[in-house]
């Protein structure tokens, strides 16, 4: 099954900056209530995050949802090309 360029943009995005915080997925998961294998799911490009999961993802990633998605931009704009 091919992955959607949507779903990997948002997946790196969500692992490049957890990296950042040098977070596991087990911390992020822990801090933002949202389950690991879920978390691992969403960077891996195999599942898509509700608008309230990715509100939880960001505030425990401390960063602002239109920050995340400016990032996300750059990363889809780097796969389109």
């Amino acid at each position: 099954m091919e992955k959607r360029t949507e779903l990997i943009a948002f997946g790196k995005v969500l692992n490049r900056i957890r990296k950042d915080n040098k977070y596991t997925q087990d911390q992020l998961s822990l801090y933002s209530r949202v389950d690991r294998s879920f978390i691992s799911e969403l960077e891996n490009g195999e599942k898509s995050a509700t608008f309230l999961t990715i509100l939880a993802l960001t505030k425990a990633l401390h960063i602002p949802v239109s920050e995340f998605m400016l990032e996300y931009e750059r990363e889809i704009s780097k796969l389109e090309d």
